[in-house]
């Protein structure tokens, strides 16, 4: 068994890796299913209350995971950055403090899965990060 272990060990580890990518894959293409109908009402919360999306989720309005994932990041962002991160004109620009208070403060049945969606992608990227780090010191 020692032996096998040994002799495999790329291939093993490259399997491992290889499953654990397809398993957070498929986790964060569920959440985005069950986002969908939450981000559409947030954003009709969001527009019947202040007027207009923020720039970057109004260009992104009808971008998927699938089609397009950077441009689905931009469309989420201004909900995931109001969540997750305090208040400053980077991460929130083109909101006023009022916006990201408004996003904040919406019920946590709707801002729960960006909680979760942000998490896997984090937990995706350091993942990422790790196997090419083992691949460039151990292979």
């Amino acid at each position: 068994m020692k032996s096998y272990l040994i002799t495999n060990f790329e291939i093993i580890g490259m399997s491992l890796f290889i499953s654990l990518v397809i398993i957070m894959m498929m986790l964060i293409f569920m959440s985005y299913i069950i986002n969908k109908d939450n981000y559409n009402k947030i954003a009709k919360l969001y527009e019947n209350k202040f007027g207009d999306l923020p720039y970057t989720a109004r260009m992104a309005r009808g971008a998927s995971l699938i089609g397009s994932p950077v441009i689905y990041l931009a469309k989420v962002d201004f909900i995931m950055s109001s969540i997750l991160l305090p208040y400053n004109k980077i991460f929130n620009y083109g909101m006023s403090f009022d916006e990201y208070f408004f996003i904040r403060t919406l019920p946590s049945e709707l801002t729960t899965g960006f909680k979760v969606e942000a998490i896997l992608w984090v937990v995706e990227i350091i993942v990422l990060v790790c196997f090419i780090l083992l691949n460039v010191f151990f292979y």
